[in-house]
């Protein structure tokens, strides 16, 4: 069958109050047809798994054996007749994967079965290297870090044993053989990085790099950074502390020459800057502590903002600068929000797609500023919390008793609000010229949300102290985060305070035993901020006010990470009486939830639908609307399933790598999670996941009949201007 090509859409001057699609048919038949190809695949293994699972014991050796070798077996002859046959490559790349873990799986039976005595390194060496030809030809970046991921498995575990080839450079003296541990793996693991950049050196270099390529970088850095805070807990050492900052500092400069000099990568630069200011707070920590006395605390705190600011001003600029370049690639994230009244220079800036979910869009900020990535919002994020931390503890050491009284803990409470509410908005309470230094607002800002965080931490002490009930405290506060929401513009603040105004409703819904309706309510709350053709959306368009959309945006990003969360883990019964914490029967009712989950999300159907001028009844949104009934019924034990799967349509729909990556991590691992549910058997863990795996089969041969004909692919309407497809991006 030959794969139909996307339409060109159309060209027009026109506005509308409907977004564009900023996908087309054909990123979204590719879409549909991996995902659920994959998806029912791994269903079907798992299913088998799980099924071998139920009747382990009752099995003997042969039968054990007999399973899993056939298994291999059928697995490579799949592989061998496919490419016999010349088609699906990434049929054949599953297969070699799948292959892969039955190996693993094999070396441990054997293992079990005998009682071979080997040490667990054996156990991951021999499997890396009995896989190691079909790495090389499958060439498939979840392999290659399967067997990267072995290989570290290994070396952990044989050095954890005391292994000759380690304990032979200094003895048995267990400082420096940690230290050479982290030495051996922080090199080993940047050759591998250094090996995959080879491979990748042909790619241009302002694009983003391959997220394989992202995942080994990140445990480099995170390997690095051990060596940087080692001497945290050997201080009197001076030979080991200098080894570990000579390391340290050595990969940290390589990093920073390849992927500033050489290659600019701004979520790598950030993840360095990440590990230099931990580092150096650490190294300060060890100075000003004994020379500052109970002034410590906040000398620390204003010492991590200040590098914060410092890192994220500079970053920020970085990222201008990379945004201007003719040959970047932009990021798959959503194009900012429009309103019909702007004029043809605004549309002109704004077409470009903004690389970052939570941004920092607020009135008076620049441009920089309004693209900020998610990941320096995230740098941002994480010194604040600390910041905010070490303020609070510095307030409770020098006022003492003082805050033991309510009405002090308030005042103080009120102050560090009204402060951080000015420092967030200084243009209300003083005339700003409009080329304010980015690097003093930066450190403001950060200052502000350390500062806010303080006086929530004590506005909670005093609201624990004043209510007995535990669901009076919990609202209390879920009113004070919806206050703080409408109250502060700034768009990180404002994504903390839905993320726990929110935690607290999935909380109340627990306590009250209506667990059924969290999923649901969050997931329309999601599909309604999320997808610019809603009807919230267009509200706040045809409003024309930007203060909706640095509300909504916020709130799209924290009712999808609650989503994901109550999906992945919270939503069985046992989790979420733990969680409410309460006593007695506690019935949840699964038909409940995912009948509103599957009401949902053929609302969200329809709002897509909807951009390309069809409707839920024509044919195209008959077989969607069975996909998504079909998938809901047999997933009714397997509901994050579902929730999961939405996020990811919600992510192709908007064009947010972000939350693509989100959701995809997110159904990896329930799938692996719900293993270890304990609300289910395993032989109905089995048998819901081999329907899923049938469903998802006939939902993928029913797209590719129904694609079949180009004239069954819904025509994109270019009525926004202002909204760009960016299928390219997707596909």
């Amino acid at each position: 069958m030959t794969r139909p090509s996307a339409p060109t859409p159309p060209l027009s001057n026109t506005t509308s109050q409907a977004a564009t699609p900023r996908v087309s048919s054909e990123t979204w038949y590719n879409f549909f047809n991996r995902f659920t190809a994959i998806t029912s695949a791994i269903s079907l293994v798992l299913a088998l798994v799980f099924f071998i699972a139920y009747n382990w014991m009752d099995m003997g050796k042969v039968g054990k054996f007999g399973l899993v070798q056939a298994a291999l077996v059928i697995t490579i002859f799949g592989y061998a007749l496919l490419v016999y046959k010349g088609v699906s490559k990434l049929g054949q790349q599953l297969l070699l994967l799948i292959a892969s873990l039955i190996t693993g799986s094999l070396l441990a039976l054997v293992g079990q079965v005998y009682q071979t005595g080997a040490d667990s390194w054996q156990l991951f060496f021999g499997w890396a290297i009995l896989i190691i030809p079909w790495v090389f030809l499958a060439r498939l970046p979840a392999l290659w870090l399967l067997w990267l991921g072995l290989i570290n498995l290994s070396f952990m575990f044989y050095t954890a044993t005391g292994g000759f080839l380690v304990s032979s450079f200094w003895g048995n003296n267990p400082l420096y053989l940690d230290l050479l541990r982290l030495v051996i793996l922080t090199a080993l693991n940047l050759g591998a990085l250094i090996l995959r950049l080879m491979v990748n050196k042909d790619k241009p270099i302002h694009q983003p790099l391959p997220w394989s390529l992202y995942v080994i970088a990140i445990w480099v850095v995170f390997c690095a950074t051990r060596l940087g805070l080692f001497p945290l807990f050997q201080v009197d050492e001076g030979l080991a502390t200098g080894i570990s900052l000579t390391a340290w500092a050595s990969v940290i400069a390589f990093l920073y020459w390849r992927f500033y000099k050489k290659q600019r990568d701004l979520l790598m630069l950030t993840l360095l800057s990440g590990s230099a200011i931990m580092v150096l707070m650490v190294m300060a920590s060890q100075y000003i502590a004994p020379h500052l006395g109970d002034a410590a605390l906040f000398a620390m705190a204003f010492l991590l903002i200040a590098l914060t600011a410092l890192a994220v001003n500079g970053l920020r600029q970085l990222n201008h600068s990379i945004k201007q370049h003719p040959g970047t690639k932009q990021r798959l994230e959503p194009a900012t929000q429009t309103t019909v009244s702007q004029t043809t220079a605004t549309q002109a800036t704004v077409t470009q797609p903004i690389s970052d979910p939570i941004t920092v869009d607020k009135p008076h900020t620049s441009s920089e500023s309004v693209k900020t990535p998610w990941y320096i919002q995230l740098l941002l994020a994480i010194s604040g919390l600390f910041s905010g931390a070490l303020i609070t503890g510095f307030l409770m050491v020098i006022l003492g008793n003082t805050l033991r009284d309510m009405l002090m803990k308030l005042i103080l409470s009120g102050l560090l609000l009204f402060i951080s509410f000015v420092l967030f908005n200084p243009q209300l309470f003083k005339r700003q010229a409009a080329t304010t230094a980015n690097k003093s607002r930066t450190f403001s800002e950060g200052l502000a949300f350390a500062l806010s965080l303080s006086a929530q931490a004590f506005l909670a002490a005093v609201i624990g102290e004043q209510f007995d009930s535990t669901v009076t405290m919990v609202s209390t506060f879920m009113l004070l985060q919806l206050f703080l929401l409408v109250a502060f513009k700034d768009t990180l603040h404002r994504f903390i305070s839905a993320f726990i105004a929110l935690g607290c409703l999935v909380w109340l819904f627990s306590y009250f035993q209506l667990p059924e309706l969290s999923a649901p309510l969050l997931a329309l709350i999601s599909a309604a901020v999320t997808l610019p053709n809603s009807r919230v959306m267009r509200a706040s368009r045809t409003t024309k006010n930007p203060y909706n959309y640095t509300l909504f945006k916020p709130l799209s990003y924290a009712s999808t990470l609650m989503l994901l969360m109550v999906s992945v883990v919270f939503i069985v019964a046992e989790n979420t009486q733990s969680i409410a914490g309460v006593a007695g029967d506690f019935v949840y009712n699964y038909f409940l939830a995912q009948g509103l989950l599957i009401a949902v999300c053929l609302y969200v159907a329809h709002i897509i639908l909807s951009q390309y001028s069809l409707k839920l009844t024509s044919k195209m949104g008959r077989l969607i609307a069975l996909g998504i009934i079909g998938l809901g019924v047999v997933s009714i034990y397997i509901s994050g399933i579902l929730a999961t799967s939405l996020v990811i349509v919600l992510a192709i729909a908007n064009a947010n790598r972000t939350l693509l990556a989100l959701g995809i991590s997110a159904l990896v691992g329930y799938i692996f999670w719900y293993y270890y549910q304990l609300d289910t058997s395993l032989l109905q863990k089995s048998a819901s996941l081999l329907a899923v795996s049938i469903v998802l089969f006939a939902i993928y041969k029913l797209i590719n009949i129904a694609y079949s004909d180009d004239n069954n692919l819904p025509k994109l309407q270019a009525n926004d201007p202002s909204k760009p497809t960016t299928d390219e991006e997707l596909s």
